[in-house]
């Protein structure tokens, strides 16, 4: 029986030069096939984001990439943004700072006028939503693409907004998982410290990822790696040696149960001839007909 720490060990035998020379290679293709001139990116501190700007600027150039700061005071740590900002200098691209408790407000407002009570959740979502809509103002006056910066542990996990940050036009960083992302940051020569900063989406004060999902990603990596890449079965996983039963099954449930975030919405089957995300899916970067 395979042990825990066999399949850490494979899960972080990737290539970091090769997982970078891929990236590199694909965002240069995608932007021109597509046509773009910009990359937007949300930055926040945090080694996804921090990965994805440093790969734009080395596939694209530090003129084609505009990085967006979108603090909410009394949530977002100082320290966050005094390492986006440092990471910014360091690449030396242009950015922009956008605070966005104003507008959170107004939507809040108009909500709890109405008799809505929003949980904290509810309100955490809109602070992603909110700064979604902001990327994409500024990516349509670019003639720009947002790219996301979830990884595959958060895509896996469904531990992202639906419409908020999973929201994108492109995911660089998709097929990594958290772990990976890390070695890939230090591989790229982001700071240690932003490398070694516990993952934390900011969507209220204090909100840590690791506490909110219950474990370390250096022990939800292997579930999940187990499963997808492994394709090992989720029996299988619960008797591997090293893995919390408890903590197996409440991964792997999430996997099952958040397909939908990962989906195109579903569409019920109406016609005889080719539906959309059933039968008819065009390849995005196929040439075009015409």
């Amino acid at each position: 029986m395979i042990t825990i720490q066999e399949i850490k060990n494979k899960l972080l035998s990737i290539d970091p030069s090769f997982a970078e020379s891929r990236i590199i290679a694909f965002l240069r293709h995608y932007f021109k096939k597509t046509g773009a001139k910009k990359a937007i990116i949300g930055v926040s501190g945090g080694i996804d984001s921090s990965v994805v700007l440093v790969l734009a600027v080395k596939a694209l150039g530090k003129e084609r990439v505009i990085a967006v700061l979108m603090p909410y005071e009394g949530i977002t740590p100082e320290q966050d943004i005094r390492d986006a900002k440092e990471l910014i200098s360091m690449l030396d691209v242009n950015y922009v700072e956008i605070s966005i408790n104003g507008v959170v407000k107004i939507f809040e407002n108009k909500l709890v006028g109405r008799g809505i009570n929003l949980s904290k959740v509810a309100r955490g979502n809109i602070l992603a939503r909110v700064r979604m809509v902001l990327l994409y103002a500024i990516a349509n006056s670019e003639e720009g693409l947002v790219m996301g910066s979830s990884d595959k542990s958060e895509l896996l996990l469904g531990y992202f907004t639906k419409y908020g940050d999973g929201g994108v036009d492109l995911l660089p960083i998709g097929d990594l998982y958290k772990t990976q992302v890390r070695l890939l940051g230090r591989h790229l020569g982001i700071p240690e410290k932003i490398v070694n900063k516990p993952s934390s989406p900011s969507l209220w004060k204090n909100h840590m990822a690791e506490e909110e999902l219950g474990a370390k990603y250096e022990v939800i990596d292997p579930i999940l790696y187990a499963l997808v890449d492994l394709k090992i079965s989720p029996d299988r996983i619960l008797e591997v040696e090293g893995i919390p039963k408890d903590l197996a099954k409440e991964v792997i449930s999430r996997v099952f149960m958040n397909e939908h975030k990962r989906s195109f919405p579903i569409i019920p089957k109406i016609s005889k001839g080719m539906t959309i995300g059933y039968d008819w899916r065009y390849p995005v970067l196929g040439s075009f007909p015409l």
